[in-house]
């Protein structure tokens, strides 16, 4: 689908939301032109999944340890949205690099 928008010219910019998209190997350079990873420090990544999923902090921090490391992620981003401060502060990180894909 993403291949058949971008042949056809419908579409200049395509987003996907796709959590596992680095893990899989769609990084930089592949399918995808361009990656934005979205995190938090660690402490409220875990507060965040233990609220939301009703895990212990240990079965938190146990998936997390399967998982590629934020560092890499860091690495293989173009751009890095801070969540930790919370939605404005991220909604603004995103609207200077919706700016920024529209002036490119």
């Amino acid at each position: 689908m993403i291949e058949k928008l971008a042949r056809d010219g419908r579409a200049r910019l395509i987003c996907l939301v796709a959590p596992l998209l680095l893990e899989v190997g769609w990084g930089k350079g592949t399918k995808v032109g361009r990656v934005l990873v979205m995190t938090a420090d660690e402490g409220e990544r875990i507060r965040r999944v233990v609220e939301r999923d009703s895990l212990t902090e240990a079965e938190v921090k146990q998936r997390m340890a399967l998982q590629m490391p934020v560092e890499e992620q860091r690495r293989r981003a173009d751009w890095v949205v801070d969540t930790t401060a919370g939605t404005e502060q991220a909604l603004r990180q995103l609207e200077d690099i919706w700016s920024e894909l529209q002036r490119s």
